[in-house]
């Protein structure tokens, strides 16, 4: 690679690589990827001057605005540790395969405690180790152990109960420390356990005594511009480098007051419920073709004065994860008839819907189809991307933070904005099913 390479930007160094080629017969899907752009994402020179702990150290990639940009993270982020003890509350429902699953799982003799945590441990590093693997978003599930005149606990919860959220909140803040150029998206929610407004004052207490160092206010400047518009680097210049989404569906509404530190649930979220690669990408798909479509009426709402604060301070979330059904989660109790079988999520991951398959599936839309990717990506077994750091070095391809560096990238070149997303064609689920299954 010559090394006047390294002089030019980020984003120039993709852009100067692409060219739009549209696909004989099959108008809708685009590609913009060409000889050089792979010769940028995968030599050795790549990403020169970053590794997973600081890949948002790039100049130019500071130099863009995270409503434009990528953070890849991890879903149910804290779930790497799990008790016996089911999350207690009214609220706090159980898997939907627990009731028919339950009398199976008595007869091979698996406490039902055990079949539940395989099939919600969806992690298998620490918050700190997911951060320092790359990861810039967290999915914390923050539940309330005890009540009244007591004092309670807050721990993480998925199911079952897990670690204390103080010892999430530590990594965090300890990883902030250490990597001085990364920005981390915290989303806290599902508060189960019947917290009263004390018990809820006292979590946003816990984060802002470990994080509020950190955070990114959640207000607009003289200008208008938010955390969302303003280039990346003016955010870490300030220190400001966690922004910490609190659930604010509760009576209390707790972040207005300790507004600007707490954002409001600014995530837009939905996942495909279903344990089905397939019908997973399909619904990810739909994500997309309805990110697009928003990104795209985005300027007349902001002229109309419509969701002025929606366009501003919001972000999507596309949700790469599947959810274990009842025949799952059965065959996978029976190991001398199903030995085959996925014996816990992380498995089940790995099997159907592993790094390399998403990125077959970024490929699509963003390269062949040119559409814009949600600001944000979570994922279950993140540890995965570890595991194949020898490979990494030979191919960035499936590498989830080298995946969003080289989205982000790509969606803010010359040449990607001069096309259209294709999935807003009216022939885009046709073409889309068809690249999804060739014949």
């Amino acid at each position: 690679m010559m090394s006047a390479q390294s002089t030019t930007t980020f984003v120039e160094r993709v852009e100067a690589a692409t060219t739009p080629v549209v696909v004989v017969n099959d108008p809708p899907a685009i590609t913009t990827t060409t000889t050089l752009e792979r010769d940028f994402v995968g030599s050795k020179n790549s990403f020169v001057g970053v590794s997973s702990t600081n890949w948002q150290s790039d100049a130019s990639y500071r130099k863009i605005a995270p409503k434009s940009l990528v953070f890849p993270g991890t879903h149910d982020s804290g779930a790497y540790f799990l008790t016996n003890t089911f999350q207690p509350g009214k609220q706090s429902p159980l898997p939907d395969w627990v009731k028919s699953i339950a009398k199976v799982a008595k007869t091979v003799g698996i406490p039902i405690e055990e079949l539940v945590a395989r099939w919600a441990k969806t992690q298998k590093q620490t918050v700190f180790e997911q951060l320092r693997t790359g990861a810039r978003y967290l999915d914390l599930r923050c539940g309330w152990q005890g009540g009244g005149d007591t004092k309670g606990t807050w721990k993480i919860h998925h199911a079952l109960v897990g670690v204390d959220v103080s010892i999430v909140l530590e990594d965090v803040a300890n990883f902030l420390r250490t990597f001085t150029t990364e920005v981390v998206i915290v989303e806290m929610s599902h508060f189960y356990g019947d917290p009263d407004e004390r018990a809820v004052e006292q979590l946003a207490s816990e984060v802002l005594g470990s994080l509020g160092e950190f955070v990114v206010p959640y207000e607009k400047d003289e200008n208008g511009d938010t955390f969302w518009t303003k280039p990346l680097e003016v955010s870490v210049k300030k220190n400001q480098r966690v922004l910490i989404a609190f659930e604010n569906f509760n009576m209390y509404n707790t972040t207005d007051k300790y507004k600007p530190f707490l954002w409001p649930w600014v995530l837009e979220n939905g996942y495909a419920d279903s344990d089905d690669v397939a019908t997973m990408k399909e619904y990810n798909y739909d994500v997309i073709r309805a990110f697009n479509n928003n990104s795209q009426t985005e300027a007349n709402k902001e002229k109309e004065n419509e969701e002025e604060e929606d366009t501003t301070m919001r972000l999507t979330k596309l949700s790469w994860i599947l959810t274990a059904r009842a025949k799952t989660v059965e065959n996978s109790i029976w190991p001398l008839i199903h030995n085959h079988h996925p014996k816990t999520i992380v498995d089940l991951t790995l099997k159907d819907a592993d790094r390399f398959v998403f990125k077959d599936f970024v490929d699509l839309v963003s390269k062949r189809m040119n559409c814009r990717f949600p600001q944000v990506f979570s994922v279950d077994a993140w540890f995965a991307d570890s595991d194949a750091a020898e490979d990494a070095r030979k191919n960035a391809g499936g590498v989830f933070w080298k995946l969003a560096k080289e989205i982000s990238a790509r969606q803010n070149s010359n040449a990607f904005l001069k096309q259209n997303c294709a999935a807003n064609n009216k022939n885009g689920s046709t073409t889309t099913n068809r690249l999804f299954n060739p014949l």
